[in-house]
């Protein structure tokens, strides 16, 4: 059985420097903290390393949708100039988020047709059984 460090080293990405089609982590989601200047995403990357990204618009509006502990991919896609609302002109990062092939498929209840013998066909919520 193999090693690698974890805990190492934080890094940290400055997204204007990030080239489009970067990835900025591949790893596991642990937690949202609060930084110095707003929420920060806190990765523990496959290679062992913190991976800690400041949120921006389109990535916290994703990350909402990530439980803690999600194996996930986080890559930079560039910015777009905004064309409308109270931020049309500024200048807007971009994020694809990606998450394990099979997060958020919740297991299916099958009712009683999952024991042998047994169905639920023909009831209905306020059947007893």
């Amino acid at each position: 059985m193999g090693y690698k460090e974890v805990g190492g080293q934080k890094v940290y990405y400055k997204f204007n420097e990030c080239e489009k089609g970067q990835v900025l982590v591949e790893g596991t989601y642990r937690k949202t903290i609060l930084g110095k200047f707003g929420d920060q995403y806190e990765y523990m990357s496959d290679d062992g390393k913190i991976v800690v990204l400041n949120a921006a618009g389109q990535l916290a509006y994703k990350m909402d949708f990530m439980k803690e502990g999600t194996k996930c991919k986080i890559v930079y896609d560039g910015s777009i100039i905004l064309e409308k609302g109270k931020m049309k002109g500024k200048s807007a990062h971009q994020f694809i988020v990606m998450a394990e092939e099979n997060y958020g498929e919740e297991e299916i209840d099958e009712g009683l047709s999952s024991v042998e013998g047994l169905s639920d066909e023909g009831l209905d919520e306020f059947d007893e059984l």
